[in-house]
């Protein structure tokens, strides 16, 4: 008879959970980064050209945001459909799935973090050349004023994210092997011998009937 299927830890099935919301928040946000990429790159030369900058770097610039945005698309999708993949098999008990999960969130925090810094360092963008500071004024003008800030807010919400799965699989692990109490036997002793009867002469007479009355 096969084993009976148990239910993964609850903490286990939070991770999952976890896992499959970051990877469709990471998708829709890449497809909303190339989005807003696509309509703004629409006017970015002649932007780069009113504030004075450098058309060949321009067009370098230009070249680089859109590669960029439609990379990211595509790496989404893939770290996307990874994340779902580990979470099923997270919810199937699967080992190599845990230790698969392991590596993706130090992985993530490393990128989140990277991510965090390169958003920290946007804000911060300028040059004493002007030719230079003109490229950069135009780019700024590609994305919504509030596209650094949720960019921003997105790398700490991976790193969070990332975070708490690692710490939802630490617990789940250490409750999958925690020694469990023996449960007690439900009759500890032996149960008595049953009662035996010699065989009655009579086979009309039920053996536990009570004797017949003396004549």
């Amino acid at each position: 008879m096969p084993a009976p299927a148990t239910r993964p830890p609850g903490t286990v099935s939070l991770a999952a959970a976890l896992l499959i919301v970051m990877g469709v928040a990471g998708i829709l946000a890449a497809a909303l980064h190339l989005l807003l990429t696509i309509n703004g790159l629409g006017d970015f030369a002649s932007d780069a050209r009113r504030f004075g900058g450098d058309p060949t770097l321009a067009d370098r610039v230009e070249g680089g945001i859109r590669g960029a945005a439609i990379a990211g698309v595509v790496l989404s999708g893939v770290v996307g459909v990874l994340l779902v993949s580990l979470a099923v098999g997270l919810r199937g008990g699967l080992t190599a799935a845990r230790v698969a999960t392991w590596v993706v969130c130090a992985l993530g925090l490393c990128g989140g973090a990277a991510s965090l810094a390169a958003g920290l360092l946007q804000r911060d963008l300028g040059s004493d050349d002007p030719r230079v500071a003109g490229v950069f004024a135009a780019s700024a003008d590609v994305y919504p004023g509030w596209w650094v800030a949720a960019g921003i807010g997105l790398a700490v919400a991976q790193v969070v994210g990332y975070f708490l799965v690692a710490v939802f699989l630490a617990v789940g692990q250490r409750a999958k092997t925690a020694p469990h109490a023996p449960v007690p036997a439900a009759w500890p002793f032996p149960a008595p011998p049953m009662p035996t009867v010699a065989p009655h002469p009579d086979p009309s007479r039920s053996p536990w009937a009570p004797p017949p009355p003396p004549r």
